[in-house]
Order: structure tokens, then sequence, then C-alpha cells
């Protein structure tokens, strides 16, 4: 009976350590995730990549691999993790820093990427890298429709008045040409200037004298600078300055002395509208936060804005994005509060869109640390705008920009008898234009 129980006993011993060793087989992940990396399995690919680096199988290949994976799955602030600790294995291999450059850059963190590419030594750097980072050209132009004057028509003072004055605007057209410059491993220059024609007529009615009306235009052109410097990889701070000459003549002539009087001078008249100021933003891989301070002059009138700004990434990639921004601008005479709203991503292959919307009084505001300048008198009640983007290569893209504002004109009118009195009206106003960015060659 002993012998018999000995006996079971080492059976069962042999049984279990049979179950154990089949049990502790290990996973040979190097073949495995190369084979799913040749068969382009990425989702599968990533998962068992990220399960090896769990298990302690922590090198460069499996680690390149797993970047890889997530690039391909667009998961581009995943691969870059996975890619950083690639290239601390092998900091030569051209294809991972190539590709880690990228998912930078394609999950929205451009600073991140110039300092990455500029702290490489010269023989390591990629060449189709590099030229990633030659200085980029942008331009942008098109014409702005209104329907001021047919608004005005049908919303003008009428009866028995002394005097009505009204300014309308017709038309505009629009350009602009820029370049980021690179400047050192964590500097980088925004330089631009703008030239601006708007169209307009001038109405003047009194009453036993005349009747005038004349078209003239504002001719404006503006110089911007904006250095950026990123500070210890996180922080970015960007300086801005804005400088705009305006100059429009009066159309309206009149040989009564006492009209002359009342309708001002004839001839040509310039000033100067200055804004500067700056942000400080922390930049993450999916979200930044910027604060802002600005001090803008426009037609003699002083301005104060400050802004807040929020811009996420939750997928770590540009297939979805929003940039939210609650501005306020005041002067000594009325506090504003400006409300922001762009939602952009990806539509189709190389296609992306962007809605925005504004709610708030853009007049002596400035939008995107001042590369806009509102320096017109007229108010805006709100802003609707839609942007398509076509990124035809890694150096140039195509944007074509609609915006519709929803603006308030006004009429000064003396009635008889009576006291003078401002009457507005609500107008819109369509912006159409296209723009190129360029990394030059």
């Amino acid at each position: 009976m002993r012998l018999r129980f000995l006996a079971f006993l080492l059976i069962l011993l042999s049984f279990s350590g049979k179950l154990s060793a089949i049990g502790s087989v290990a996973i040979d992940y190097e073949a495995l995730t190369y084979r799913l990396y040749a068969e382009q399995k990425w989702d599968s690919l990533l998962t068992t990549g990220e399960q090896a680096i769990n298990e302690g199988w922590d090198y460069f290949y499996i680690r390149l691999r797993t970047g890889i994976a997530a690039f391909e799955l667009q998961r581009y602030a995943r691969a870059a993790r996975h890619l950083e600790k690639a290239r601390e294995f092998n900091s030569y291999d051209e294809f991972t820093i190539s590709l880690l450059i990228k998912s930078y850059l394609y999950s929205g963190q451009p600073d991140k990427a110039k300092i990455f590419q500029k702290s490489l030594p010269s023989d390591n750097s990629n060449r189709a890298a590099n030229r990633l980072f030659n200085p980029l050209i942008y331009l942008e132009t098109g014409p702005a429709f209104s329907d001021h004057s047919s608004r005005y028509d049908q919303r003008r003072q009428t009866g028995d008045g002394l005097y009505s004055e009204a300014y309308l605007n017709k038309n505009s057209f629009y350009s602009l040409a820029g370049a980021l410059i690179p400047a050192g491993s964590s500097l980088m220059i925004n330089a631009a200037v703008s030239a601006m024609s708007f169209n307009k007529t001038r109405i003047v009615e009194i009453t036993g004298f005349d009747s005038l009306s004349g078209n003239y235009s504002v001719r404006q052109s503006e110089a911007y600078l904006s250095p950026s410097l990123i500070a210890g990889r996180k922080i970015r701070i960007s300086p801005s300055f804005r400088l705009s000459n305006v100059r429009y003549s009066n159309p309206l002539q009149s040989d009564d002395s006492l009209v002359a009087w009342m309708i001002g001078p004839s001839g040509e008249k310039t000033y100067y509208d200055i804004a500067y100021g700056g942000e400080i933003s922390y930049l993450s891989p999916l979200w930044e936060a910027s604060v802002g301070f600005w001090s803008l002059q426009a037609d003699q009138l002083r301005y104060a804005q400050s802004s807040l700004g929020c811009i996420v990434r939750p997928y770590g990639n540009l297939n979805l994005y929003s940039h939210t921004t609650i501005t306020l601008n005041q002067n000594e005479y009325s506090r504003n509060l400006i409300f922001n709203q762009m939602i952009g991503g990806k539509l189709i292959r190389s296609i992306w869109g962007e809605i925005l919307f504004t709610a708030g009084n853009l007049t002596g505001s400035a939008e995107n640390n001042l590369q806009v300048f509102y320096n017109a008198f007229d108010k805006t009640k709100n802003r609707i705008a839609a942007r398509l983007i076509y990124s035809y290569n890694d150096h140039l893209r195509l944007s074509l920009r609609t915006q519709f504002f929803l603006r308030e004109g006004s009429e000064l009118f003396y009635p008889e008898p009576g006291v003078g009195n401002i009457y507005t009206y609500n107008y819109q106003t369509l912006s159409i234009t296209g723009g190129l960015t360029w990394n030059l060659p």
C-alpha cells in the first residue's frame, strides 16, 4: 500500500512539473514583434510591444517597432514617447530621428521638434528632417464684401433733420506675406508685412445747404515682429510688436465756407496705430495653456488687453484639436469681454477643416499675439468662420478661409428740432482669403 502511494505521488509530482513548465514558457517577443511589423498589424504590434516592455523586453528594436506602430495609428504623442526611448539605446539611427521629429510635428509640438533637431550633432541630422526647419514662408490674400450701403438705405433716419452723416464700408482687399525664421536652437522669429485697402463712402446731408456724397479709400500698411523663445523645453515666451500706418483722403468739398467747416478740410490724412505686448505659454503633448497682455492704440484711443487661451489635442495628434480664448479688452470708456472658440480636425486624407465662433466686439482688439489687429471703428457683434487646409506634403500647405462678420453701422442724425443722436443698425461682411505656407528647400 505504501509503495502504491509513493508511486502515485511521484506520478503526480511529475505531471505537476510538466504543467508548471508549460505555464512558464516565455514568449519570444523579438520574433513576435518582428512578424507583426512585417505583416503591418499595427494594433497588435502596439499592444504586444507595450506588453513586452512592461515585462522587461526593453531595447532598441522593441521600442522602435512599438513607436512605428503608434505612429502608423496616428497616436503621435504616444509614438514620441517610445521613439525617445529607442533613441536612448541608439542615438545615431536616422530613421528613428526622422520619425521622432515627425511625431513631434504631427502631435502639434513644433517647438519641441525644433529644439530636438537643433540639438543633434551635424553628422547626425537627417537631411529630410533638416528641411522641415528651414525658413517657412506664408502668404495670404483675398477680398471682403459688405452689404453696408444697402442696409444703410433701408435703415437710415427719415423725416425733417438738420444734419446727417454716415461712413459706409463697401469692399476691401487684404494681402499678407511673412516668414518664420529659425535663429538658434530655441529661438524662432516671426516677421510679416501686410497691406489693406478699404473702399468707403462718406455721406453728409445739411438741410438748406448741401447734400454731399463721395467715395474714398483707406489704405493701411502694417509690420509685425514676434520672436519666440523656448525656456526649459516647456515654456514659450513670445513678445510681439505691430505698427500700422493708416492713410485716407476726405472726398467731400464745398465752396460754401460753413459747409466746408462742417465737413472738414480736404487733403490726405495719415496716422499710426501701434500695439505691443506678448504671451507666455506652457507646452504639453496633449495641451497648451497661455496668458497674454498687450497695449494697443487705435486712432488715438488706447486699449489694454489680456487673455487666457488653451489648445487641446485629446488624442495626441492633429486629427482633433480645439483652441479656446477668453479676452478682456478695455479703454477709458468701455470694457469688453470676447469669447473665441475654434475646433479643427482631419476630414479626409490630406485635408483638415476648422470652424470658429467669436462673441464680442473685436474693435480695438488683437488676436493670435497681435498677428491680427482690428483697428476699424465699427462694432463687431460676432463672427463665424471656416477654413479648409490641404497638406500637399510636409513642406507645402494650401488653405481657404471664409469669415462672416455681423457688424453695427451708425448714423449721426440731428432732427429738427432736437438733440443729435447716433442711430445704429446691423450689416454683414464676408471675407474670403486663400493662403499657403512653404518650407524653403
